[in-house]
């Protein structure tokens, strides 16, 4: 029993120390933070910038930030709640830690010493005394409420922001007095090297009052430019380079503004020459398209157009290689006579140039077909479901050039019977039933039908409207269609070349007549293919100016 009791004792000895420690531990953890255990101090404004300070010892930065932060509440005044002009504003994020635990406070500062105001950690509201606040406020850390405390920034080709080498700012506070801002993080000592086309294009968006830009060609130190930035713009290169550019900017005091300041640079920059754009056929007759040629262009995408011509889609431009881009334009049938402007932007260059469009009126046809077949595969559920496919068909397009030289008409020993374009006047209506987007052949039936250029095939099927039916896509959004064939001798996915047979003429779908109707697309919009054609006397092919001249 005895030797029990000095077990039980000894035990009890033992676990002193640790209740001891836990004791202790959750007195630390509970501990509110004040000036005797805390150790750091991070501030975050409201641009994001942090600063962080550990006290090393009594005195120093962070010692007197922490016990300025923690004597606030003492001056100052309690207040419901914030200002309903302070709702969803930014804040400063203000946190003093201890080694084991950690306060945030939100501050919302402004430069007027009258109007700041802070949240505490258990959400009570202050606001700062005017004295208090004016300590802050005048501080190096509160640079992001002044506006004027922004260091300017220089763009080149109106994308690209260059860092400089060196930079001095200084922005006035709310006293008048001038501070500088801290520019280390915007300083770059590594030498950059930028890509650009269309010039150089350099541009501040706080203009200084002194700048001084040298331009050299790296390949033999020769100056290619030497002035202000604002005559900078006047400079070209014909040609491409890569070229070192030296540019120093002042911005000096002034009694009517806030600030001042002086930055340099120096950077590499390969310069691309500006970009050109060139119309394969600057005349067209409505209904018809036209092909555009953007040369010096790297990024096709990024081309921008805008026209005086109405009902017309902004073109797509595809890469053929070396930096050289293509689109074909479709000009609206309804597009009335006269001079129309296409513009082009890019890489910073805006070109203009002139589309003659030459409408010849209005061209109809009559047309009589079994009433039957106008019913069965004219029904609104076949032109609702030609409606759906061919919206698909035309949505999606090949980016290779298959295409070259002139079209095929698409069969031989055929006549043609009603040209594209053409408004038809079906079965003696009175009102125009509908505008024939292609060409209608008549023929036997069993003749040959053919690709009219090279290309891969996108469809190949057969729908109520059309009958059995072949899409070819011969890239940069061009395809032709064949309706109404007795049979399909392709797949979807085959390659064919100019001539290659895909099918025979027939009797299928809405026509009224054994033969085959042979249509063109550009993009989402039918297309006359008479230019196209090789007996054509203004074309003969596609016409793709700089590049098939």
């Amino acid at each position: 029993m005895k030797k029990k009791l000095i077990f039980i004792l000894v035990a009890l000895l033992c676990l002193i120390p640790t209740v001891v420690a836990i004791s202790s531990y959750n007195k630390t953890q509970n501990a509110p933070v004040d000036y005797d255990n805390a150790t750091s101090i991070s501030i975050d404004d409201i641009n994001g910038k942090n600063f962080t300070l550990e006290k090393e010892e009594d005195g120093d930065e962070a010692d007197d930030l922490i016990k300025y932060f923690l004597d606030l509440k003492k001056h100052s005044q309690k207040i419901s709640a914030l200002p309903d002009s302070l709702m969803g504003e930014k804040s400063f994020k203000v946190t003093i830690a201890t080694p084991v635990r950690e306060e945030s406070y939100s501050f919302y500062f402004s430069p007027d010493p009258a109007t700041n105001y802070f949240v505490a950690p258990n959400g009570s509201t202050y606001k700062m005394s005017e004295e208090e606040a004016t300590k802050f406020i005048t501080s190096k850390y509160a640079e992001s409420i002044y506006d004027n405390s922004t260091v300017p920034a220089l763009t080149l080709s109106d994308t690209i922001e260059v860092s400089p080498d060196s930079a001095t700012w200084k922005y006035k506070n709310y006293t008048g007095t001038y501070v500088e801002t801290d520019t280390s993080g915007l300083v770059s000592a590594e030498s950059e090297t930028h890509s650009v086309e269309g010039g150089l294009n350099l541009e501040f968006d706080i203009a200084p009052d002194y700048s001084s830009v040298r331009v050299l060609d790296t390949a033999d130190d020769s100056v290619l430019y030497e002035g202000n930035i604002e005559n900078l713009s006047i400079f070209t290169l014909t040609e491409s380079k890569t070229v070192a550019v030296e540019l120093q900017a002042k911005w000096y005091e002034d009694p009517a503004r806030s600030f001042c300041g002086e930055m340099n640079y120096a950077f590499i920059s390969h310069v691309l020459a500006p970009a050109e754009f060139y119309l394969g056929l600057t005349t067209v007759e409505s209904g018809r398209f036209t092909a555009i040629t953007a040369l010096n262009v790297t990024d096709p995408s990024a081309i921008e157009f805008s026209t005086s011509m109405a009902n017309t889609i902004s073109p797509k431009f595809y890469s053929i290689g070396d930096n050289v881009a293509v689109a074909l334009l479709p000009v609206h049938a309804d597009i009335p006579s006269g001079h129309y402007t296409l513009s082009f932007k890019y890489g910073g260059i805006t070109q203009d140039t002139i589309l003659t469009v030459q409408n010849t009126g209005e061209k109809i046809s009559y047309y009589t077909v079994p009433e039957d077949v106008v019913t069965k595969y004219r029904s609104a559920a076949a032109v609702e479901e030609w409606v759906r496919v061919s919206g698909e068909i035309m949505s999606k397009s090949e980016a290779t050039k298959y295409f070259s030289g002139y079209f095929l008409e698409g069969v031989t020993g055929a006549s043609i019977q009603r040209g594209f374009g053409r408004d038809i006047y079906l079965n003696g209506s009175k009102t125009i039933t509908y505008r024939n987007n292609g060409v209608d052949y008549a023929c036997t039936n069993n003749l040959d039908v053919v690709a009219c250029n090279a290309g891969v095939v996108c469809y190949a099927g057969s729908l109520d409207y059309t009958g059995n039916i072949v899409v070819i896509d011969h890239g940069l959004g061009l395809k032709t269609w064949y309706y109404n064939m007795g049979s399909v001798s392709v797949n979807v996915g085959d390659k064919v070349a100019r001539g290659d047979k895909i099918g025979v003429t027939g009797r299928t779908g809405f026509t009224g007549s054994n033969g085959v109707h042979i249509a063109m697309s550009v993009a989402d919009q039918f297309v006359s293919p008479y230019d196209t054609w090789q007996d054509s006397e203004v074309a003969g092919k596609v016409l793709i100016a700089k590049v098939e001249e």
